[in-house]
């Protein structure tokens, strides 16, 4: 775990439940620990220089994440975007810390706010550590695609980086179930907040246990955790990311 958990059942329960985490409404610079709104200066500003510009679709779009990740001595500016023909939907895994995560689809017709974090080379090398190793996540570059920006270098961004599920999409009527956290437009399949998408996964996997009782024991034992996933993705659709080109896993 590449951040610490919280003590207590009733702070990791909340915790669990919280994912993808708040965000701001639109783009900031992440200093001091906190979020700072960008303003029209910094977003033309060398502010993004030799920086790599990679997609923020679950909680690293948060401040708090960023948070826990960073601690308070990082600078990141981060832009909110609107990336076409994708959705962000729920991966067919648990984390660590008991949520189930987001993962990035193509969906054709789909309008889709997410956000860019701009990352320094050692930014980088600690995201990798904090999303790579544990077989849940590839890196690479995600190319061919409409991203408006609505802050920052550029209006449009033909490709970026991004970390994407190994695990494939969790699913319900054959389609992709997506994060109502996140707003989108054109979607055609249903939305679940996590809450519910965790009452989904109990129902199915582990009908006789209480929500709170398969949450906690989820981040409490890897090897549980780890035949859970399993299970998961004996249903899962497959990753559909067209023009994604692997780097790292």
């Amino acid at each position: 775990m590449p951040w610490p958990l919280p003590n207590g059942e009733a702070a990791r329960l909340a915790l669990a439940r919280s994912y993808p985490f708040d965000a701001p409404e639109g783009s900031f610079l992440f200093r001091g620990g906190v979020a700072h709104p960008l303003s029209t200066d910094e977003s033309g500003s060398r502010l993004f220089d030799g920086r790599t510009p990679v997609i923020a679709h679950g909680s690293n779009r948060a401040p708090q994440q960023l948070r826990r990740k960073f601690g308070d001595g990082a600078e990141i500016p981060v832009t909110r975007a609107w990336l076409g023909d994708h959705d962000v939907v729920y991966s067919a895994h648990v984390t660590q810390y008991g949520s189930i995560a987001a993962n990035l689809r193509h969906a054709p017709g789909v309008r889709v706010a997410i956000f860019v974090t701009w990352l320094d080379r050692g930014q980088l090398a600690r995201m990798h550590e904090t999303e790579l190793g544990g077989e849940n996540y590839f890196y690479g570059c995600l190319a061919e695609i409409d991203l408006v920006l609505e802050a920052g270098p550029a209006a449009r961004l033909a490709q970026a980086h991004v970390y994407l599920s190994t695990r494939g999409c969790l699913a319900d009527g054959g389609g992709p179930i997506a994060l109502a956290a996140v707003a989108a437009s054109g979607r055609a399949h249903g939305a679940l907040d996590q809450g519910a998408i965790l009452e989904l996964a109990r129902a199915r996997h582990r009908p006789d246990e209480h929500i709170d009782t398969f949450i906690l024991r989820n981040m409490d034992d890897s090897g549980r955790r780890a035949a859970l996933i399993a299970e998961m993705g004996e249903a899962a659709l497959l990753m559909h990311a067209p023009n994604f080109h692997r780097l790292e896993s």
